[in-house]
Parts: C-alpha cells; structure tokens; sequence
C-alpha cells in the first residue's frame, strides 16, 4: 500500500508545529453533524520483558473495568499467533473471561482470523457467548493471518488457504449467525445452536478500500485498522458507503488509533517509546517484545526516537492535543467512534490516560 503522508503525526517539539500538524491537509466535511464521539478499546495485551502472561490477562481484567466506568462502549481483544509480543492468542477465551467482569461494556474480537476456523465453529462460538451475555458481545472478523507462515500452516493443519476462500468462509459465518445462507447453499439448512435472543453484532476488520467496500456489500459494520498502517485515508469509508445495500440499516463504523497521550508533550514522548521501538523492531525483521524506554541502550534509544518522528501511526501528545486530532480525524472520516490502541506498560497510567481523553471528547 502507498505511503500516504496526509496522516496525521503530532509527536513534534514545537506546540505551534503540532497544531498545524493536528489540522494539515484535512478535507472538513461540509453539512455533516457529527452525533456524540463514541469511544471504544482495542487491547492487543502486550507483554512487557519482566512480566508474566498470567500479569498481562489480569491487567486486562482491570483496564475494561476501569474504561466501562467513564463510559467507553466497546472493549475488543486482538488475535496474535507465535509471538512474544502479545498475550492474545484466543480471543473468545479472553472475551468470556472479560464479559463476566464486567457489567456493561460490549466485548468483542479484533479480530477473529477467519482463515483459521470453520464457520461453523466461529458462529457457535460467539452465539454462545451472546446467550450468555445479552446484547454485549461483537464479532470482529479479519481476513489477516494473526501471525507468521509457520502459525498459519500449524494452525491449518499444512493446508495454504486461497484468500478468496477466506471471504466464502466470512460469508457463510455471517450467513449462519444471520440464517441468510441462500437456497441451494450446501449449509442452508443448517441451524447454529444456540439461538441468542441477541445475535453477536457483526464487524469486518480491515485497512483498505477493497476491504471496505466488502463489508458494505455484506451490511457489516466496518472496523478501519488506522494504527496499523498510519495512512489516513478519507476515501475507505466512502467505499464502505458506497457498497451498502439499498435500504441498509445506518451505516457502522469505527476507526482504530494509536495513541499516546500524557499531561505534557515530553511525557506522551517517553511513554510512546515503548511502541516504537516494537514497531521500529518489525521493519528490522524483529518481533521481540515490548521494552520499557529504560531498557535501551542509548544508541538504541536514539534510533527509536528518530523512528518515532518518521511513525504516522502513534498520535502523540498532551491530553488536550490528542484529543483535538482524534476530534478532527472523526469529522473529517465521518465516523461517529474511535476504537484506542495504546502500549503502556502500567495499567493505571493507561486508565488515566483512556480516562482524560473520554473527559474531552464526549463529556
């Protein structure tokens, strides 16, 4: 995919530079009234050196209490396969455990990997999940391996998956929950059990136009994985738009971001280092895992902070910059919720962080 250099990157040494930074090269939407700013977290459970897995999933416990108290909407758990990096392997493992913590918040998967299971097995799964939990589980479905060759053909059983199997393989999942397969489908007469009162909402997680003008045309809501790529790309929901069915329910989408926000602009900076240097790792061919900022050895560091300026993917700033981007990035994409990725070692600096930015944008 091209590099887009309009996205958005306020990690600068001058406040005047972020600001212009935090508006530069965004087409305002005319006529559209932005509804209330939703927010929503994605948590990739990172696993930072000196800490056990064991840690890792009880802080997990503790961030979705502490964002479901000042009012986030969604709590999503990533899939990652042979890395050391995340704790989150299984998603609907990890959505159980969270949903009977919690009270309010919807839980979902971001994504399941679909080129994995059978979608019968993905449709029992998370029906069962919403019997359980009424009107509070979400199905993110990815079309992404979650993880290297080797994880892929392990868990594949050897197999290579044709990637136009993956989307029949998304359809028929999405067809079953929905009991839409057509007549003559090999599965239509096949009933998922058990039958919720509330079906899981469904989602299709993704970062390009292709992507998005597929869960238009199959009336799922739209997952755009931001962080991933740091492009801004104004024009994926508009494909998304564009593919709805006619007569389609209001359209659902969310933009995932990473940020990095902290009371002053040199605090944002140091507790970002930590992502950059994992994501400065993966452009090196490394995917160890997360280090503190003082783990690195200087010239370490050096090179992780000039990788940081470079980085359009971590929105990094005061509590009140970041905000003012994420404001601007909804406006100008249309999407009325941000979905927040972070990697911040302490789980309560990452709950005040969460907690500061809902403080300014739906307060």
């Amino acid at each position: 995919m091209p590099e887009d250099s309009s996205m958005l990157h306020p990690a600068s040494s001058s406040c005047d530079r972020l600001r212009r930074a935090s508006t530069r090269r965004l087409v305002v939407v005319q006529g559209v009234v932005m509804s209330s700013l939703r927010l929503s977290v994605l948590e990739q459970i990172p696993l930072f050196a000196g800490r056990t897995p064991r840690q890792a999933v009880e802080d997990v416990v503790r961030l979705a209490r502490g964002v479901e108290e000042v009012g986030y909407h969604r709590f999503w758990l990533a899939e990652h396969h042979n890395t050391g990096a995340f704790v989150s392997s299984a998603p609907d493992l990890l959505m159980m455990h969270v949903l009977d913590a919690t009270g309010r918040i919807r839980v979902g998967s971001g994504g399941v990997m679909a080129m994995h299971y059978g979608s019968l097995q993905i449709a029992e799964r998370f029906a069962t999940l919403a019997a359980l939990f009424p009107g509070r589980v979400d199905l993110g479905l990815g079309r992404a391996p979650g993880g290297d060759l080797l994880a892929a053909r392990a868990l594949n059983q050897g197999r290579v998956i044709d990637p136009d199997a993956i989307d029949m393989l998304i359809a028929e999942t999405v067809g079953m929950l929905r009991d839409e397969l057509p007549v003559g489908h090999p599965y239509a007469s096949l009933e998922v059990r058990p039958r919720p009162e509330t079906p899981p909402e469904l989602w299709l997680l993704g970062s390009s136009g292709q992507s998005a003008a597929w869960a238009g045309q199959h009336n799922l809501g739209y997952a755009y994985a931001q962080f991933f790529t740091g492009h801004q790309q104004v024009e994926i929901m508009s494909h998304y738009r564009a593919h709805l069915p006619e007569g389609a329910p209001e359209d659902r989408t969310l933009s995932a971001l990473c940020v990095s926000a902290a009371p002053t602009r040199e605090q944002a900076r140091e507790q970002a280092l930590a992502a950059a240097d994992f994501r400065l790792g993966l452009r090196q061919g490394r995917a160890d895992g997360f280090r503190e900022p003082a783990a690195l050895t200087p010239e370490r560091r050096s090179d992780v902070e000039a990788h940081l300026e470079r980085d359009t993917a971590i929105i990094v700033g005061t509590y009140d910059e970041v905000a003012d981007v994420l404001r601007a990035f909804a406006k100008n994409h249309r999407t009325d919720e941000l979905m927040l990725v972070s990697y911040i070692n302490d789980v309560e600096d990452k709950i005040v962080q969460y907690r500061e930015l809902a403080a300014r944008l739906t307060g």
